[in-house]
């Protein structure tokens, strides 16, 4: 009971928001989960998995704990000495990991199938491909290699997409207008002026 407390504060983010957001929000602090309690649940997995644990969690923090809790402890172990041996530091992003292994269902199936296939994983497009849908290739649902090569040619048709340039700094009507306009309008607020200090002249001369 106090395992499932403690899983249920440490996934009560993960649950509510997409990957990208736990990710963004765990990385020094869960916003609503108490700290003693993170820490509790740090202590708690640790106890639980053994000392193997301890570095991986201090490292990777509540994505660690998340992601063991979500696991049976003969795998739990397994994950813990994945990061032991560097294999999870050469993924392109460990975390991100972690939180895939976190969501529901996912597990002892994506931690294992993770494992198995770290040196494929290294590669970023495998990767990325992995994270949309780990249960699928963890279940043999689908072909990493297919995934592989949607992610890549998507990234690739995005990068081969012409970037617009900046539009230029929208110049005033004065800038833009001809030669020959500017000096008519010039000379017409000149002649105007001219005629309105005769004017005033003249009503001067007619005031004395």
């Amino acid at each position: 009971m106090i395992r499932l407390h403690m899983l249920i504060g440490v996934l009560c983010v993960v649950v509510a928001t997409s990957p990208a957001d736990v990710f963004a929000q765990f990385g020094n602090s869960a916003p609503g989960v108490d700290p003693r309690a993170r820490r509790a649940a740090r202590e708690q997995v640790v106890a639980s998995v053994g000392p193997i644990a301890r570095d991986f969690v201090e490292t990777h923090g509540d994505e660690a704990v998340a992601a063991l809790f979500a696991c049976s402890k003969p795998v739990a172990v397994k994950l813990a000495q994945f990061h032991a041996s560097g294999d999870l530091g050469r993924l392109p992003r460990p975390r991100d990991l972690l939180l895939a292994i976190a969501r529901p269902g996912c597990g002892d199936d994506v931690t294992v199938w993770a494992i198995g296939h770290a040196m494929e994983l290294a590669d970023r497009d495998s990767f990325d491909a992995y994270l949309i849908n780990p249960l699928e290739y963890a279940m043999g649902l689908k072909p990493l290699a297919t995934g592989t090569a949607e992610v890549r040619a998507r990234r690739l048709q995005q990068a081969a997409m012409p970037i617009r340039p900046a539009a230029p700094p929208h110049a005033n009507g004065w800038e833009e207008m001809a030669p020959e306009t500017k000096l008519c309008i010039t000379g017409g607020v000149f002649l105007i002026g001219v005629f309105a200090i005769v004017m005033w002249r003249r009503r001067q001369s007619a005031a004395l």
